[in-house]
């Protein structure tokens, strides 16, 4: 029975393909070094969510769900809300009134990648990056599925 293929993130997949370079090509080693800590450095500073934004999406969806509901149900709903907010220790003028009230993600990105990487890329290509993390970050955060 044949081994079923697993999905590999698209960091693994760049790592693997990477690690071929390296296995034909020693010489490139240290260049390909270097390009790992890059990828590693853009997906933990997308990935970390030091300010609660996942959190404070998923309180105001619940307050504000997108189907008919019964009161009771919308105080269970809120309840989990409130559960979540004080576990995060968010204070209520930081949840957003509009769940998909997210300005400023990009800049957000922007801001903590050209902090990384300013010595290593210019202007304009940290905005291409950024742009290239949009929209891998977008068409995950809609459901993933494609």
């Amino acid at each position: 029975m044949a081994e079923p293929s697993r999905h590999a993130s698209p960091t693994t997949a760049l790592i693997a393909r990477l690690m071929r370079i390296v296995r034909t090509c020693p010489e490139a080693t240290a260049d390909v070094l270097e390009l790992v800590l890059l990828v590693s450095q853009i997906e933990a500073l997308t990935n970390v969510d030091r300010d609660y934004r996942d959190a404070k999406r998923v309180i105001a969806r619940l307050r504000h769900p997108l189907w008919d509901m019964t009161p009771d149900q919308r105080a269970t709903l809120r309840r989990a809300a409130d559960t979540i907010r004080d576990a995060c220790g968010l204070a209520e003028a930081e949840i957003p009134a509009d769940p998909i009230g997210d300005a400023g993600e990009r800049q957000r990105i922007e801001v903590q990648l050209g902090t990384a990487l300013s010595g290593e890329f210019t202007p304009t290509q940290i905005a291409r990056v950024t742009g290239a993390v949009m929209a891998v970050l977008q068409s995950s955060g809609s459901g993933g599925e494609r």
